[in-house]
């Protein structure tokens, strides 16, 4: 069963296109097309995504260097990894109304 991101305002799913169009702009907010409401990825989500991008540079280096690839091999698999990765993020990526961080910096002191 696939997952897709659903809205905490109007509780609509978003389609993989949708999440996909209001998840490519810098801005951590993501506006619902449906009720126009902000929404956040959550602290589960950051921390997937976050291990995921971690990941990639290890996906990409480690069989260059095993497989003895070529720049070009190497530019590609880095391009398929990043496919991949942008294919699979909307199933990922689970929403809130408000905005969640990693790390709560206030408490800290």
């Amino acid at each position: 069963m696939w997952f897709v991101p659903i809205c905490q305002q109007c509780e609509t799913k978003w389609s993989w296109w949708e999440t996909n169009k209001v998840s490519t702009k810098l801005d951590t907010r993501m506006v619902c097309l449906h009720c126009h409401a902000h929404q956040y990825a959550s602290k589960k989500t950051l921390k997937v995504t976050g291990g995921l991008t971690l990941l990639i540079p290890f996906i990409i280096i480690v069989p260059s260097m095993i497989f003895k690839m070529t720049l070009l091999d190497a530019i590609g698999l880095s391009l398929a990894v990043i496919l991949s990765f942008s294919i699979v993020y909307p199933f990922i990526l689970k929403l809130s109304s408000t905005e969640e961080h990693l790390v709560n910096w206030g408490k800290m002191k």
